[in-house]
């Protein structure tokens, strides 16, 4: 819209941008859609001298694609722009040069003369009355206000008589009565603190509590130091024979309850182990083992669980971080679209002022000169209006006031006739008898004497009722309390069988543990004794192997001292040995540096191959998540980009319904007052004669 006001500025008004924006969205994105004959009918729809400049605009392809085209690649991909918005453009092209040919022959007014002739052939041509033209009255101007003359400023000083008490006093004199004054005041102090009766000043002592303040403040800190106090609190004495505990109903039912549940638990053990004839502790057992291993694996589960958590969590503040970007790039967008919409709606108001102003000057022009006639002639119509109406109120009042007094008549007349009925004596004789009733024919219509009696008889019901419910209500406190004995009773008998099983427990746990650990100190002494006799073993084989390598050396050397001569050759075997020795040895290292070796390269072929495994399953989540962050960031532009523009759209009708109001208004206040609105139009029609001013404004508004 930018670029079409640009280029079209000479022919297009800035009032009319909200009708070429909704013809623009019509024309590249739903041309296609709605086909060129339904198009057509918008287009014809608006006045022609509008459509014909946006049409040779629009369907200019060359012109486009030169200019406004790359500002749309900036917001839209190139496929979208060159297939979805210029190729139906492209595709209607001559249909719309064709449709611009009629609009201009329309708004020319070719069409009209030549449908008139072909209507109106062998007619003679009636002649029109020309339009009434409002001439403005030569009424009197004002004469000009007086202006009073000028009052006239004396613009002199007055100087008075030179003073002569400067001649009677010196500089001298009064430092002298200054000095006096001073001296004079100095001693009347001095006797005056020398007389007083309170406390002397003492400010040639100097007197301080420092020192003492400093050593309170020092022991008190001591005091506050005393690290070896005993700080922990007395223990809590504990009564010898065992504290004494109230039991209150509810917790007597609950202790019972807890009692009763636990005897049904064993009897279903029991009646369980007598019908299956077998024990549950192994299923038991088998039950714990299996759930610390679900325990042990819900861990395992956890840890999983927070891993992936911590990997989602980091994944989702990077989208964060990029949402936010796009936030910020987008933002920045929206905002200078909207600096650029500001701009241009200042303009807008510039010149729409600038407008007011030219036509609020041209009213007051013409109000300065406006008749008085027609106000004395509007005022002489209404006190017409006034008088006629006041007589019709005078009149109404006059018969509504015969009325009122018709009907007080009537009133009066009803209202002596009542009286007259009222004070004519009666004589009423009423029998009362208590044993018949009133007779009405009601279902429970009874006497006075029945009603007694009945009152009577429910009344001793009552009273026996409540002698039965407080019988019964005793009883079931007697048998609460029974009861409740009952299983106070049964809860000691329980408590006392718990405690001595308890207490043979405890004493049955502390021997089983005093045996353990004397079986596992048996046990440890069996293992050290062993220990030490295999020490003693491999001591004494290793002292006999000793002994024997000795003897073995003792033989090798007696030998050779009684067969020198082999010498050599015992030698030679021994190097041969050693070599040997040498190469098996050094064959083995290799050996088992090949394994190493090989084994090390195993295992980083398969760590390499896990760590490319995950890298890649990683790098796949990853990419998944990315295409979903972008198609969702994507749904969430499209819906914000849609929301906008249903907020623009609902901003621009609720403009033209407030423009519609106004012109309401305005066609009301027409029809009200035609006078004034001749007036306006003359003023109008005078400031839309300057058209050099109103050509520079919309250059200046371009």
């Amino acid at each position: 819209m930018s670029a079409f006001y640009n280029d079209m500025a000479a022919s297009v008004l800035r009032s009319d941008y909200t009708l070429y924006l909704i013809i623009t969205y019509l024309t590249f994105f739903r041309l296609e859609e709605l086909g060129f004959n339904e198009y057509r009918k918008f287009i014809e729809s608006q006045e022609p001298d509008k459509m014909t400049g946006f049409l040779s605009y629009s369907f200019d392809v060359a012109r486009l694609a030169n200019s406004t085209k790359w500002d749309w690649i900036k917001l839209y991909d190139l496929d979208f722009v060159e297939e979805t918005m210029l190729g139906p453009i492209e595709q209607h092209t001559k249909a719309a040069n064709t449709m611009r040919v009629e609009l201009i022959a329309k708004a020319s007014g070719l069409a009209a003369e030549k449908e008139a002739s072909d209507g109106k052939v062998g007619l003679k041509e009636m002649p029109k009355k020309p339009p009434t033209v409002a001439v403005s009255p030569h009424l009197t101007r004002p004469a000009p206000r007086a202006v009073p003359e000028p009052i006239r400023i004396k613009q002199e000083v007055v100087v008075g008589k030179e003073p002569t008490y400067l001649e009677r006093t010196s500089l001298e004199a009064v430092q002298k009565t200054k000095a006096a004054r001073l001296e004079e005041e100095r001693e009347r102090t001095t006797k005056k603190y020398a007389e007083s009766n309170v406390q002397e000043f003492k400010l040639h002592e100097t007197r301080s509590n420092l020192q003492r303040v400093r050593r309170e403040v020092e022991e008190k800190r001591a005091k506050e130091l005393d690290f070896d106090k005993d700080k922990r609190a007395p223990p809590v004495r504990m009564p010898r024979e065992g504290a004494t505990v109230k039991l209150n109903t509810a917790a007597i039912l609950r202790e019972d309850s807890l009692y009763k549940k636990k005897q049904e638990q064993e009897a279903r053990q029991i009646q369980a182990y007598e019908a299956e004839l077998r024990d549950s502790t192994e299923f038991h057992a088998w039950q714990t083992e299996m759930r610390s291993k679900d325990i042990h694996r819900a861990r395992e589960n956890v840890e999983r669980t927070r891993v992936l958590a911590k990997l989602s969590a980091e994944e989702a503040r990077r989208a964060i971080e990029r949402q936010k970007e796009d936030n910020l790039a987008l933002a920045s967008q929206i905002k200078e679209e909207s600096d650029a919409m500001m701009e241009q709606r200042a303009l807008e108001v510039q010149m729409q002022a600038m407008m007011n102003r030219r036509l609020v000057e041209d009213i007051n022009e013409v109000r300065d000169h406006a008749p008085r006639e027609a106000e004395a002639k509007l005022l002489e119509q209404r006190r017409a209006r006034r008088d006629e109406v006041k007589e019709d109120i005078e009149a109404k009042i006059l018969e509504k006031e015969a009325e009122l007094e018709q009907e007080q008549k009537e009133r009066e007349d009803k209202v002596r006739q009542l009286k007259a009925l009222s004070e004519v004596p009666r004589k009423h004789v009423k029998v009362f008898d208590p044993t018949e009733s009133i007779g009405l024919g009601l279902l429970d219509e009874m006497s006075l004497v029945e009603m007694k009696e009945r009152l009577s008889i429910n009344k001793v019901r009552a009273e026996e009722i409540e002698l039965e419910k407080r019988g019964e209500i005793s009883v079931a406190k007697h048998k609460k309390q029974t009861d409740l004995m009952k299983r106070v009773e049964n809860i000691k008998r329980i408590r006392k069988a718990a405690g001595t099983s308890n207490k043979e427990a405890r004493e049955r746990r502390k021997a089983m543990e005093v045996a353990q650990a004397e079986a596992e100190k048996q046990l440890r002494d069996e293992h050290n004794m062993t220990l030490l006799d295999t020490l003693d073993e491999k001591r004494r084989t290793r002292q006999a192997e000793q002994r024997e390598l000795e003897e073995e050396e003792e033989r090798r050397k007696q030998n050779q001292a009684f067969a020198g001569q082999n010498a050599h050759a015992a030698e030679e075997l021994h190097f041969d040995e050693l070599l040997k020795g040498a190469e098996r040895e050094a064959r083995t290292r290799q050996t088992e540096a090949q394994r190493a070796s090989k084994m090390y390269e195993e295992t980083k072929r398969t760590e390499r191959t896990v760590v490319e495994t995950t890298t890649a399953k990683r790098e796949s989540r990853k990419k998944k998540l990315f295409a979903a962050k972008a198609d969702e960031l994507e749904v969430k532009r499209k819906d914000l980009i849609s929301r906008q523009k249903e907020e623009i759209a609902a901003k621009k009708a609720a403009f033209l319904v407030q423009r519609e109001k106004h012109r309401t208004v305005k066609e009301k206040l027409v029809a009200f007052n035609p006078y004034a609105s001749t007036v306006g139009k003359l003023a109008g029609s005078r400031t839309m004669g300057g058209g050099s001013m109103t050509g520079s404004v919309r250059g200046m508004e371009q």
